[in-house]
């Protein structure tokens, strides 16, 4: 994708690349499947909870990369700062996360996890969407580029953690760390995707104008995936039927946690060969 806008999308560098990645996921996703102890345990996915929070998670760092990227492309490319400067430009929107992230909980005990990740992650896009509007190639930092800044930083603390947070409790405590790994996977996965989206938006615009219009483009698109995100994450507040209708009673044993039927069953112990190899052998 980096490569895509010299080379061409039609080329066999970019083509090759492409088909052998759609071949490898899928060979992937087959041996998971049929594995005795796989990477990646397929029937996490069975939880509703987990695989939605997962895919914002993706979805939101996608954006996420892309704001960075070229937050630091603009400072130093566009308005000539050095990179001390930068990061002293940048400091004040990550500043606001851990506040916020430590903030967020009442928030979510009012609203929900669904409704604060995709406030967090739609105020994500409004900032991005601000830095569209209002940055031009003159640097106006106090009144374009850090309200953008703080807005995003606000978006992060509220989106990101509770997603993350999300994903791991939706799990029963023998998939927590497994359950982490695969949503770190998918926010690293989104990151290397975000960086790509911006590099291939990017291009190699020739003068201060045709900049302009590159970043702006790609604003847009990176403001359209958090939007993207918040609306996926909205579909973590709406109950699940099968769920909810496997409930049990208030006082029973497996209402206290000790046995969710919220979570796959698969999920209830940790996988073995026999069970798995018992499973195939059977046509599950």
């Amino acid at each position: 994708m980096v490569k895509a806008d010299s080379w061409g999308w039609s080329s066999p560098g970019v083509l090759v690349p492409l088909i052998a990645t759609a071949v490898l996921a899928a060979g992937f996703w087959m041996r998971s499947a049929r594995h005795p102890a796989p990477v990646v345990e397929l029937p996490m996915l069975r939880s509703r909870v987990f695989a939605t929070a997962t895919l914002a998670a993706l979805l939101f760092t996608v954006a996420f990369a892309a704001m960075l990227l070229t937050s630091v492309l603009w400072c130093q490319q566009v308005w000539g700062y050095s990179a001390i400067r930068t990061g002293l430009a940048i400091a004040p929107g990550p500043l606001v996360v851990p506040a916020l992230a430590v903030l967020s909980g009442p928030l979510v005990r009012r609203l929900g996890a669904g409704r604060t990740a995709a406030l967090g992650c739609l105020l994500f896009g409004c900032g991005l969407a601000w830095w569209a509007v209002a940055l031009d190639t003159a640097p106006h930092y106090a009144s374009a580029f850090l309200p953008g800044m703080m807005v995003t930083g606000i978006g992060v603390g509220l989106a990101l953690p509770t997603l993350v947070g999300v994903a791991a409790a939706a799990l029963p405590p023998t998939r927590f760390a497994t359950g982490s790994a695969v949503t770190t996977m998918a926010r690293q996965t989104g990151s290397v995707l975000g960086v790509a989206l911006m590099v291939t938006l990017l291009g190699a615009p020739d003068g201060p104008g045709a900049a302009l219009d590159a970043f702006r483009h790609g604003w847009w698109v990176a403001a359209a995936t958090a939007v993207l995100a918040a609306f996926t994450a909205l579909t973590l507040h709406r109950p699940d039927a099968a769920s909810a209708s496997a409930r049990p009673p208030r006082g029973s044993s497996a209402a206290d946690g000790r046995n969710d039927p919220r979570q796959p069953a698969a999920l209830s112990a940790p996988p073995s060969s026999a069970s798995y190899a018992a499973e195939r052998k059977a046509g599950r």
